[in-house]
């Protein structure tokens, strides 16, 4: 599930934050659980969403995943966008909006990013990621390539959080947590196991709606994120019409661009 979008709407504060969380703590308060009663809920709850995703061996197999759609802002600017995936630790997310294309690209060494205008072919600026966001994006893509399953970072976690209701459905919420300033926290369907909402420690909010399948697997066919930019409160919505698995990647995508190319 892609939450990886462009810097320049990237660190952002929380929208949505309180109800979200007010909805989960009440729920969490109403009842004591043992460590062992929360254990098992957890156990339960990743199994059932990623029987959901496609099962174990399906998920399991998958070394790659490339998306192509469309992503529209909340006042009608529009444009394509592509992301890419591959273990351990790669991922590139190139969108095409207004005349300007920037990519931004994750590899096990580095994070940069690359921004063309097309109206001058061949001159681009290019800037490199800090240690900070560089640890962010390795996370994010080592949750994303996980598929539900713990973090394997030191320290690393889910914590049950509660049940109650969310936006007027029921869920159960999880957080990931990958150290004390990384978190992933997702609001899964008790029913099915589908993640319906998922909310980051960068305090940006995604509701997942619709599937769509590669590979015998689904995955969120639309994504709407909400955040806060130095515009104020805004939205972006994601509609893939594409997605493949375990596709052949160049690793040299993901290379550092030198200077002239």
């Amino acid at each position: 599930m892609n939450k990886f979008i462009p810097r320049f709407i990237a660190l952002v504060a929380s929208l949505f934050l309180f109800a979200l969380n007010s909805s989960a703590q009440s729920a969490a308060t109403k009842s004591e659980l043992s460590d062992a009663e929360k254990a098992k809920i957890i156990e339960e709850t990743v199994a059932l969403g990623r029987a959901y995703m496609g099962g174990d061996s399906k998920l399991n197999a998958i070394d790659s995943v490339r998306f192509e759609g469309v992503l529209v802002y909340a006042g009608g600017q529009s444009g394509t966008v592509e992301s890419i995936m591959k273990k351990p630790g790669y991922y590139q997310f190139i969108s095409s909006i207004a005349g300007i294309r920037e990519t931004s690209t994750l590899n096990p060494t580095s994070a940069w990013r690359k921004l063309e205008n097309f109206q001058e072919p061949g001159a681009y600026t290019m800037s490199f990621y800090d240690v900070d966001e560089l640890r962010y994006l390795e996370a994010t893509i080592a949750d994303s390539l996980g598929f539900l399953k713990a973090p394997k970072t030191r320290n690393g976690r889910i914590e049950f959080v509660g049940k109650g209701k969310v936006r007027g459905k029921s869920a159960v919420i999880l957080n990931y947590v990958y150290n004390d300033r990384i978190w992933f926290r997702r609001y899964f369907d008790p029913e099915t196991g589908r993640v319906m909402f998922m909310q980051s420690s960068k305090g940006m909010v995604y509701t997942y709606e619709g599937d769509i399948e590669a590979g015998g697997v689904r995955f969120p066919k639309k994504v709407l994120v909400s955040y806060i930019s130095q515009y104020g409160e805004s939205t972006m919505e994601i509609s893939y019409s594409k997605a493949e698995v375990n596709l052949d990647v160049d690793l040299e995508r993901f290379r550092v661009p030198q200077v002239g190319e």
